[in-house]
C-alpha cells in the first residue's frame, strides 16, 4: 500500500486516535464500499494470527497490529490484528474473536477463511455469553442459565488509559483453571462498573454465577457449598456487595468472614472458586482483610472521565456536545435523555461555603 493513500486514510478514519483502529472505516478507505461481516467466536485469535501469514501468504496484502506489553511474561502479546487481503477481504483477529470484512463476490476466500478459523475454536462447556442465577428450585439451590448479549467494547475509549492493564490482569486470572481469588470493583453509579461486567462474561471460560447480596450473606451454608462443589472452578459475582464487604469493625456481619473462607481459605482450596465484587461505597469502608496480597487479584476505582475521554468518546458515539467537564460514563452516553434526579436544595452554612 502507497504512503499517500495510507496518510489518507489516516486522515479520513481518525486511526491515530486512541482507539488506533476501526476495521469497518478502514475497509471503506481501502475498498470504496461498506463491508459484509462474517463472524466467528471463541476463536484462539493469537494461534490463528501466527499460522494466518503462512497458510494465506500468497493472499495477503498488509498485516497491522496492536500490541501490549504483558508485564508478567516481561514480552508484547498481541490485543488486534488485522490483515488486509490482495481481494476486497479484511480478517480482524482479537480477543477469541474472528471478523471477516468482505464483498458480495468474496464468498469462495470467505469460506476458506473460515474453515481456517474454525481449527482455532476454543472448546466450551457452556454455552457462550451466559450468566447463572443462583434460585431456589423446592428445597434446593438450583442454577439458571440466563443468555446476556455479547458486548463488544472498546475499552480505551469508554475507560481511562490505566483500565487496560486492569482488564487483561483480570481476564488473566479468571480465565486460570483452578485459580482462586477476589476481584473488588468499585466507583459512583453510572461510571461504568456493570456495563464493564458485562464485557468480561463474554470473555471468561468458566461458569458465571451470579448471587443477589442476600444469597451471598450465607455463602457458608451447606447447601450453597452442595451447589459449588457439583460446579468447581466457577465464577461468583456479587453486585451491589456493600453489606457482605463491610468492614467487621464498623458492623457484626460474618459475611466478610465467609467470602474470606471462600475466596482464600481451605474451601477456596478445593473449591477453586473466585469472586467480583462490586459496590459504590469508598474502599476505607471495606475490610481491610479482604484487600490482603494474594487474596485481591485487582481493586479498580471507576470514576468520571476526565474532559479529554468525555470528549472522545462522545465524539465517537455521534454526539457533537462540548465537553469542557469530567463526565460519568451514564452521563455521555445518555446525553439527551431527560434527567429525573432530585437537586437538593441545601440552606444556610453548607450553601454559603460552595464554590
Amino acid at each position: 500500500m502507497e504512503n499517500k493513500q495510507l496518510q489518507n486514510i489516516l486522515i479520513n478514519a481518525n486511526l491515530t486516535d486512541s482507539y488506533y483502529f476501526d476495521s469497518k472505516t478502514f475497509y471503506c478507505d481501502c475498498f470504496g464500499t461498506l463491508p459484509n461481516i462474517s463472524s466467528i467466536y471463541q476463536v484462539d485469535y493469537l494461534k490463528a494470527a501466527n499460522e494466518i501469514k503462512t497458510a494465506f501468504a500468497d493472499k495477503i496484502d498488509e498485516i497491522y497490529t496492536h500490541r501490549t506489553y504483558d508485564r508478567s511474561h516481561k514480552k508484547y502479546e498481541h490485543y488486534r490484528v488485522i490483515v488486509v487481503m490482495k481481494e476486497t477481504v479484511l480478517v480482524e483477529l482479537g480477543s477469541a474473536y474472528a471478523e471477516i470484512l468482505h464483498g458480495p463476490d468474496n464468498m469462495e476466500l470467505v469460506e476458506a477463511l473460515t474453515q481456517f478459523m474454525l481449527q482455532f475454536k476454543q472448546r466450551q462447556k457452556r454455552k457462550s455469553h451466559e450468566i447463572n442465577l443462583v434460585v431456589r428450585a423446592g428445597g434446593d439451590l438450583a442454577l439458571k442459565s440466563l443468555e446476556i448479549k455479547k458486548t463488544k467494547l472498546a475499552l480505551e475509549l469508554f475507560y481511562e488509559d490505566d483500565f487496560q492493564y486492569i482488564d487483561q490482569l483480570i481476564v488473566k486470572r479468571l480465565n486460570t483453571l483452578k485459580e482462586k481469588g477476589l476481584v473488588l470493583l468499585h466507583g459512583k453509579p453510572g461510571t461504568g462498573k456493570t456495563t464493564y461486567l458485562r464485557h468480561l462474561i463474554c470473555k471468561l471460560r468458566k461458569r458465571v454465577m451470579f448471587l443477589s447480596p442476600a444469597v451471598a450473606g450465607n455463602i457458608m451454608q451447606p447447601e450453597f457449598i452442595e451447589l459449588l462443589m457439583d460446579h468447581p472452578d466457577s465464577i461468583l459475582v456479587i453486585e451491589d456487595a456493600e453489606n457482605v464487604l463491610m468492614d467487621r469493625r464498623l458492623s457484626n456481619n460474618s459475611s466478610v468472614s465467609n467470602l474470606l473462607n471462600l475466596s482464600d481459605g481451605l474451601l477456596a482450596d478445593c473449591l477453586n472458586v473466585q469472586v467480583i465484587c462490586t459496590f459504590n461505597s469508598a474502599l476505607s469502608e471495606i475490610d481491610n482483610a479482604l484487600l490482603r496480597k494474594g487474596r485481591l487479584i485487582a481493586q479498580y476505582e471507576f470514576k468520571p472521565l476526565s474532559a479529554y475521554k468525555a470528549s472522545q468518546l462522545s465524539q465517537h458515539l455521534g454526539f457533537d456536545t462540548i465537553i469542557k467537564r469530567p463526565m460519568s460514563l451514564a452521563e455521555i452516553t445518555h446525553q439527551h435523555d431527560p434527567a429525573f434526579e432530585k437537586q437538593i436544595e441545601q440552606i444556610g452554612f453548607r450553601t454559603a461555603v460552595q464554590v
